[in-house]
């Protein structure tokens, strides 16, 4: 029985007897072949041909606001087209403010909100309360004009901060010492500062209250304390909410439907896919050269121990490596199996990682385990949906379980690998950055020996696994029906390949004018003549003479047995 999956896991032949000491050898040298494999191309080759990006190959707007905040995780921008946009940017200066205060949108609305106080209808949409007619009012940008203006999402989505800015739902109209008291923070930073000093606020407003008369500059004092003791932080929440909610949906909606997105997302996922489907099939090969290699070098060394001869070496280190590389050619169809899986797991894995730096940012490890989660469902898939090698339910069960054993060693390891990194005292110049992955790679080939052993060796997993080949599903069913239908076909083409063409016409022919002139009698003598004819025509010999009676004399003896020959 042969056991073959794709991708992490080589082909594991013959399998053998748990009583056979030879077989438990070849099956070990078997599976030493699949660890092999699963730290080439985790360890070894990801180095060489992928290189995982803290908030994964496409920009978000999430991502390159972290950058914006300095987050110094990140490599820069992944596109260079965008950081040199952002660069561009410029910053806000007294110039640009110009552009955001001047805008006819902006005036429009300013003297919308000056008519509506002179009637005494205009309402502070951060207190709540009536506005008087003399008192000194602003229009505030809810979402500071600065701040969109500086905002790196905004940049990427390539949308016009004045316009944004100046959006109806962006402008509303407040106290003049609220707004400058709230000047270009955030509302959040606003209502904070405003809880941290109201005990102060509070205590000054009675002391003011108190005496019995104010200078000028006190009473405005007083005015101001009293209209920041009257900001409602539910209704400046609530605007900055809708602000917010309608500016971020434009960015989303512009940016994530824009063609540099889209082409991004599909160049990061088709380079990822090449990648991967090149880290598997290599991986693959190389398992396959060390597996000879490790296996005939020591021979070769043990022949030259008594003669050594430098030509002796190097032609046997030659053949050694034509007959690791002839192994590979009988084994291309894994290598292109291999491939094809990397290639579909690459470009899935991409995906899921742009998918989720949209909201979040995933750090470099997480985009590794998203590959070698991604990298094993596409091979588990492949196992459990085609089963390629025929296997029995239990055994496909059972590749799936080694498969997946390999897997999470690799996830395993890469964890360690990235916790090891983190510790302070081993950030060393060349230690720092070989040691970790390591370390990794040692936690990997000891948990993937450690599960495939338990694999092979418990008796509940092989309990298990002959309890399952004894299942049949009804897809098994209707594929030894279409299998069965196949060899039948495939047995009636074979016959039909034997027959003369020309010969099985003109036989047909005869038929069809036999069956004619059949149609076309009208009575049992004129039926008899045309079978009559047709027995001298063509020649068919008769168990009796011929003739009516002699047909009689047959039929009458039940001895006799009626046969044609041509």
């Amino acid at each position: 029985m042969n056991i073959e999956t794709y991708g992490v896991l080589e082909e594991l032949k013959d399998r053998p007897s748990d009583t056979n000491p030879k077989s438990t050898m070849n099956l070990m040298k078997q599976y030493e072949e699949v660890i092999v494999k699963s730290l080439l191309t985790s360890f070894g080759l990801d180095f060489l041909l992928i290189q995982d990006r803290h908030g994964g190959d496409v920009d978000t707007i999430h991502n390159v606001r972290k950058i914006q905040n300095g987050d110094t995780r990140f490599d820069g921008y992944a596109n260079v087209h965008n950081a040199n946009a952002y660069k561009a940017n410029g910053t806000y200066d007294k110039k640009v403010s110009a552009k955001y205060h001047s805008d006819k949108r902006y005036i429009e609305r300013n003297r919308y909100g000056k008519s509506k106080k002179i009637d005494g209808t205009l309402e502070d949409a951060y207190s709540g309360r009536r506005i008087n007619r003399d008192e000194d009012i602003d229009l505030d940008h809810v979402l500071a004009a600065k701040n969109i203006h500086d905002d790196a999402g905004r940049v990427l989505a390539e949308l016009n901060g004045v316009d944004l800015a100046n959006d109806a739902t962006n402008l509303k109209h407040t106290n003049r010492s609220i707004n400058r008291s709230k000047g270009k923070k955030t509302v959040d930073e606003f209502t904070a500062l405003l809880d941290e000093r109201r005990p102060e606020r509070q205590g000054r407003i009675v002391e003011l209250k108190q005496r019995n008369e104010l200078s000028n500059q006190e009473r405005k004092e007083l005015e101001k304390l009293e209209m920041l003791e009257s900001v409602d932080a539910k209704k400046i929440q609530a605007a900055e909410e809708a602000a917010r909610e309608k500016y971020e949906k434009q960015l989303a909606n512009t940016y994530y439907t824009s063609p540099k997105f889209l082409n991004d997302t599909l160049k990061a996922s088709a380079k990822l896919g090449f990648n991967m489907g090149l880290r598997q099939a290599l991986g693959t090969i190389l398992a396959s050269v060390w597996m000879i290699v490790r296996e005939e070098v020591p021979k070769l060394i043990k022949k030259l121990k008594g003669k050594f001869e430098l030509a002796s070496l190097f032609k046997g280190l030659g053949e050694i490596f034509k007959k690791a590389f002839k192994r590979v050619r009988m084994t291309y169809r894994e290598v292109i199996q291999s491939f094809a899986n990397g290639v579909l797991a690459g470009i899935l894995s991409s995906l899921a990682t742009t998918f989720i730096n949209i909201f979040m940012t995933s750090a470099k490890n997480v985009t590794k385990i998203i590959r070698e989660s991604f990298a094993t469902i596409v091979e588990a898939v492949n196992i459990l949906v085609f089963n390629p090698n025929n296997l029995p339910f239990g055994e496909v069960l059972k590749s799936i379980a080694i498969l997946l054993s390999t897997a999470s060693s690799v996830i395993l390891g890469t964890i360690v690998s990235e916790a090891v990194s983190q510790i302070p005292a081993l950030k060393l110049p060349v230690i720092g950055d070989s040691l970790p992955a390591f370390v990794g790679a040692t936690v990997t080939g000891l948990m993937s020996v450690s599960l495939l052993y338990f694999i092979e060796n418990s008796s509940i997993v092989n309990s298990l696994v002959e309890w399952a080949n004894q299942l049949k599903t009804s897809f098994d069913y209707k594929l030894d029906y279409y299998r069965a239908a196949h060899e039948a076909l495939v047995t009636y083409a074979a016959e039909l390949a034997d027959i003369d063409i020309a010969d099985f016409e003109e036989k047909v022919s005869i038929v069809n004018e036999i069956a004619n002139k059949l149609r076309s009698a009208q009575t049992s003598l004129e039926i008899n003549a045309v079978l009559t004819s047709t027995v001298m025509s063509m020649k068919i010999q008769l168990p009796y003479d011929g003739t009516l009676q002699g047909l009689d004399k047959f039929m009458e003896d039940d001895t006799d047995v009626l046969r044609f020959h041509l």
